[in-house]
């Protein structure tokens, strides 16, 4: 019985050892590594949407996007609205004012696409807001595609 205690004692002993040297070199490691940039960015996404690629009168398909940015903290500060709203609109016009009639996805120039609406939502503001543009998601999904995953592939009579 107490060979059991003093083996109980002594696990606890180690687990309380090791997690008091995990916390003394994660606090060492923080204080050493600069934090370099960090406080003036803030990060957020939009929501997924998609844009209409109409050809001859006709829905071919859909964009689909989600699109992930850095903003300057202190610009941000002073910005009410959320800045999705004007990414989302920027993106809706470039695609389908410009891209609207692209089927083939691999022919966007994305860099190009990104720069822009950088540029445009930035024009928005009184200082550049968006410091970059990540894409999360980029697809283009047929009307066949949809049909075909709201039937379950089942022929339509």
């Amino acid at each position: 019985m107490i060979r059991t205690a003093i083996i109980g004692l002594w696990i606890c002993g180690v687990a309380l050892g090791s997690l008091y040297f995990a916390v003394w070199q994660n606090s060492a490691t923080a204080a050493v590594a600069p934090q370099i940039g960090d406080a003036a960015l803030d990060d957020g996404k939009t929501d997924v949407f998609s844009v209409p690629v109409i050809i001859d009168n006709t829905v071919h398909g859909y964009v689909v996007t989600q699109l992930a940015y850095t903003l300057d903290k202190s610009v941000k500060a002073s910005v009410n609205v959320p800045v999705s709203y004007f990414i989302n609109d920027e993106i809706f016009n470039q695609f389908y004012g410009h891209y609207s009639d692209v089927i083939d996805v691999q022919k966007v120039k994305f860099d190009d696409v990104r720069k822009s609406i950088i540029d445009r939502v930035n024009q928005r503001f009184a200082q550049p807001l968006i410091k970059d543009l990540l894409v999360e998601q980029f697809n283009y999904i047929t009307t066949s595609e949809i049909r075909n995953q709201n039937t379950k592939g089942l022929e339509r009579p």
